[in-house]
């Protein structure tokens, strides 16, 4: 199966990463030093514009949300029939498929993950939109190489990376103040606090791997929580 992907940033560099070698992927940046290196390191093909990149049929855009609206305007003014899969998070279904002509056929396929984490190893969960239906399942059988797939509402992934953000900026934030209050102000003790120790359990905490002190922990949030709710 051949392959275009646009868009070689932080996400993009590593789905190419996971997608090498299980398909004929063909990648293209405007970042001609960055692109050549990616396909070097990757071993796979390189296209020199996104005329190149529509003969392909199917093309995935890694990229921010208005450079995703100027390629699918690019994609319509290209006399070429073509599958444009978007993984951007602010980029809705509803505003590819206004923008997006007869022959460019859009469906979402939005990632709930982290490129660090995906990058480390982490298998990200991936919800492929559930409409158009006739895109469903090739979309499904790509990112099925990359991580586990869901079918639904893609754009959903907006509110749950956003929720999941604020909650994790919140909590380094409170991290560094009560540390601070407590006579702790070394930034590597903080730093070490926040990315290792709050990292660490809330990733046992999300796989259900928390040990007893831990465990303790969760009871006593949850009880207080039910306290303040009564």
């Amino acid at each position: 199966m051949k392959i275009g992907l646009v868009g070689i940033g932080r996400m993009g560099r590593v789905l190419a990463g996971l997608l090498a070698g299980q398909v004929d992927l063909v990648i293209f940046d405007r970042n001609i030093e960055k692109v050549e290196k990616a396909a070097e390191e990757l071993s796979v093909s390189t296209a020199d514009s996104l005329e190149e990149m529509a003969e392909l049929g199917i093309v995935i855009l890694a990229l921010p949300d208005p450079e995703v609206v100027n390629c699918i305007k690019i994609f319509n003014s290209i006399n070429k029939n073509v599958i444009v899969i978007n993984i951007a998070t602010n980029a809705s279904q509803d505003m590819l498929n206004s923008i997006a002509d007869s022959h460019v056929k859009c469906i979402c396929a939005k990632f709930v993950g982290h490129a660090g984490e995906i990058a480390l190893g982490h298998s990200p969960v991936i919800i492929v939109n559930q409409f158009p239906v006739e895109l469903v399942a090739q979309t499904v059988e790509i990112f099925q190489l990359v991580g586990q797939v869901i079918i639904g509402k893609a754009d959903l992934v907006y509110t749950i990376n956003t929720v999941a953000a604020q909650k994790a900026i919140e909590a380094g934030v409170a991290i560094e103040e009560v540390l601070k209050q407590n006579g702790v102000s070394d930034p590597g003790i903080i730093k070490s606090a926040i990315g290792q120790v709050a990292a660490g359990v809330m990733k046992s905490y999300a796989d259900g791997t928390l040990g007893p002190f831990a465990r303790e922990i969760v009871q006593s949030v949850k009880h207080k929580k039910e306290t303040k709710s009564l």
